[in-house]
């Protein structure tokens, strides 16, 4: 009986340093929910400030929107928003990055600088740009966040190459 009580104590002792070994593993490698960071490029055309936020606690599914401009002589306010997948690469701080996302815009992407010089009142017209992206991103030990990615433009004209990069915190 008493060989019993001795055995399971030790059954229990191991169970127990396995359950605090995880909990201390899982504190170290803390996952972030969410991100705000500055875009330069990418979904936001020039210049976009933006949210981020994980939509499913099991996955790395996040989304985001946020505010920004575009423009040549007039400087017009865009919408990015979407969602993307990180891919890890290596301990969970570097990551391959895609996704996709729609940003409205008042700006003609492809001829809007055109434009511009042809007539400096445009028609005012409303634009949905398609924007995938992949790229790599990468967290710091001190929560900060940078990522380059390539993210094509498609809109009603045709698609056109671009880049985007962004710099923000992770929390």
């Amino acid at each position: 009986m008493q060989q019993k009580n001795l055995s399971r104590q030790k059954i229990l002792f191991c169970l127990l340093t396995s359950i605090v070994s995880i909990c201390a593993y899982g504190q170290r490698n803390k996952n972030y929910t969410n991100a705000t960071y500055l875009e330069i490029g990418g979904n936001g055309l020039m210049a976009s400030v933006h949210y981020e936020r994980q939509l499913f606690k099991s996955t790395k599914i996040y989304g985001h929107i946020g505010v920004g401009i575009y423009g040549a002589k007039q400087l017009r306010p865009t919408i990015p928003f979407g969602v993307n997948y990180l891919l890890p690469i290596d301990k969970s701080k570097s990551f391959i990055d895609f996704g996709a996302g729609v940003t409205y815009t008042k700006a003609d992407v492809k001829l809007y600088i055109i434009v511009d010089r042809i007539n400096n009142n445009p028609v005012q017209y409303s634009y949905f740009n398609f924007i995938p992206h992949i790229g790599f991103r990468h967290h710091s030990s001190k929560n900060f966040m940078y990522k380059l990615s390539i993210t094509p433009v498609f809109n009603h004209y045709d698609g056109i190459p671009f880049i985007g990069f962004s710099f923000g915190k992770i929390f």
